[in-house]
């Protein structure tokens, strides 16, 4: 498909971000939450990070290691090792290397006891069992592993690497990962993007279902999922998008949309089509020079704001086994909001 967008669309895009009479503060509002004061629940957190560094023999580590095989297996690839005393010495060497232990106080200096992070887990934990009271929390796993790995997530187990997660100010931060990407590992993003892996345990899909509404639509299932679950966190900090990004988004998504619809793009099923306005990508070119990328998510995640607004009897269960991504959009009535200039 050869993409069309009018000059007068790319320019009123361009122009979009001096319109800067708008504040993104408003949308960073915390939104209705139901009352979780009476709902028990029990996290189990592992420390495992500061194990690590109480280490002093590569028996000790073994037995360690031995002990949290996802870990080992997950983050360190044990298994692809030849030998296990290889995997052993070279894990061990790592802990002790004098990098290593510079990131290591600068995590332990970023992170302390993790009050903050575990009170998040556990407040968005009891909003899951609020909405499906037979949920019941994974084990929290933080560990340490000198920048290999970032985060696992399953139904019974949230591991995460906390030196991966310690913003532009470390020392050493995660290679080979493009700026774009990398802003998004940082403290405040930890929870948001645990919750995001985690909303796939009920975000319904129909398989037969391969345009790109029906990806938008799955996107913003998640993002709708995850914000009720942590109902004061910022959209930008799931979108991954800076204020000066959701500003220009905001400004430009009449012309956003527009170019959806222009091009017709909604029910493509092309996946090279659809990674234009979906996949990672430090901006969606197609449409201007200030649109971020997976643009097509955040538009995913409008149109499902929209269904739940005009649904009113339908429920945050109901929304997420809904796989009609073309039911959804319908029911959304969505359009650009209008902007107060």
């Amino acid at each position: 498909m050869r993409y069309k967008v009018s000059k007068n669309l790319l320019l009123l895009f361009s122009l979009s971000i001096y319109l800067a009479f708008y504040s993104c503060s408003s949308k960073d509002a915390c939104i209705p939450s139901p009352d979780i004061s009476k709902i028990s629940l029990s996290l189990e957190i592992d420390r495992l990070d500061k194990k690590l560094f109480k280490i002093h023999t590569r028996t000790e580590l073994k037995e360690l290691l031995d002990d949290n095989l996802s870990f080992s297996e997950i983050f360190l690839a044990r298994s692809q090792y030849p030998y296990d005393s290889i995997f052993i010495n070279r894990f061990y060497d790592l802990l002790h290397n004098p990098a290593i232990d510079t990131l290591w106080k600068e995590t332990e200096s970023v992170y302390g006891d993790l009050d903050d992070i575990t009170m998040q887990f556990e407040n968005s934990f009891k909003r899951i069992k609020y909405y499906y009271p037979e949920f019941k929390p994974p084990k929290i796993q933080f560990v340490f592993t000198g920048l290999s790995h970032d985060m696992y997530v399953s139904d019974s187990l949230i591991i995460i690497g906390l030196d991966y997660y310690l913003g532009n100010e470390a020392s050493y931060r995660p290679v080979d990962i493009p700026d774009y990407i990398l802003k998004r590992y940082r403290k405040e993003n930890i929870v948001p993007n645990s919750l995001l892996l985690l909303s796939q345990n009920y975000n319904k899909i129909d398989m037969r279902d391969k345009t790109l509404l029906g990806e938008m639509i799955f996107y913003g299932k998640a993002f709708y999922f995850s914000k009720q679950m942590l109902p004061c966190v910022p959209d930008s900090i799931f979108l991954g998008y800076s204020p000066k990004e959701m500003e220009d988004i905001f400004h430009g998504q009449e012309i956003i949309w527009a170019n959806f619809i222009e091009n017709e793009v909604l029910f493509d099923t092309n996946h090279h089509i659809k990674d234009k306005f979906i996949a990672e990508r430090p901006k969606t070119f197609e449409i201007g020079q200030n649109c971020p990328g997976r643009i097509g998510r955040w538009i995913g995640w409008e149109i499902v704001k929209d269904f739940m607004e005009n649904s009113k009897e339908a429920t945050l269960p109901d929304l997420m086994k809904n796989n009609n991504s073309r039911i959804i959009f319908e029911k959304s009535g969505f359009k650009p909001r209008n902007q107060d200039i």
